[in-house]
């Protein structure tokens, strides 16, 4: 009787202590899980914080881009119904201490104001390659495609001067716009219209445009 009380002592025992060794040990799994589902958690969080501001900050500035393009649209149309767009001395002194000079060939015959002028039109945005983010005339373009109202386009000096107010018909749009840049690959009757950046300026492609002068610089 004793030797079965001992035998059934020791039975309990040894699964007393199995059981012991698989709560550990399960224990343990679960507390190594739970650290690496802690960890994963961490960094989904953070990924998707990440996406969310830089979401956030992409439709802020698509947002901010569509309100100069409404307010542009406004002040143009305003301007059609003045019919003068800035006063002479206000557009030549607008530009920076580092501007180019405005017509540094006064014995060309500029184009006459109000001829309707066919020209070759490309796009180009801030982020082109090689650019600074500031037009040859010293505007920072880094955030917009206006300056004082007015589209920014790129032409040779040589055909149209810097300064110059000009009227562009698109196949897409009319605006106001002021030549204010200038670029190694736009000679003669081509120009090139800024838009917001690269990407868009590669929708547009290359066509024909109607333009006029307005106002001389």
């Amino acid at each position: 009787m004793n030797v079965y009380k001992a035998i059934t002592f020791i039975v309990l025992l040894l699964f007393m202590l199995k059981n012991f060794t698989l709560e550990n040990k399960i224990t343990y799994v679960s507390s190594d899980k739970g650290e690496e589902l802690l960890q994963y958690s961490s960094k989904h969080k953070l990924a998707a914080s990440m996406d969310m501001i830089r979401n956030k900050a992409i439709t802020l500035r698509q947002e901010r881009l569509q309100i100069e393009k409404e307010k542009q649209k406004i002040e143009n149309e305003t301007m059609h119904k003045k019919g003068i767009i800035l006063p002479v001395e206000q557009n030549k002194n607008s530009f920076s201490k580092k501007k180019a000079p405005i017509n540094s060939n006064p014995e060309k015959q500029e184009p006459s104001a109000k001829k309707w002028m066919q020209f070759n039109a490309s796009y180009y945005g801030p982020d082109c390659y090689g650019c600074s983010g500031i037009t040859v005339t010293g505007i920072n373009v880094r955030e917009t495609y206006y300056y004082n109202g007015m589209r920014i386009v790129a032409v040779d000096p040589k055909v149209i001067s810097l300064g110059t107010i000009v009227e562009i018909r698109t196949p897409y749009e009319s605006f106001i716009a002021i030549a204010a840049d200038k670029g190694g690959a736009i000679k003669g009757f081509k120009l090139d219209i800024l838009v917001e950046s690269e990407e868009v300026a590669t929708q547009y492609g290359r066509h024909a445009v109607q333009l006029r002068i307005v106002q001389l610089p």
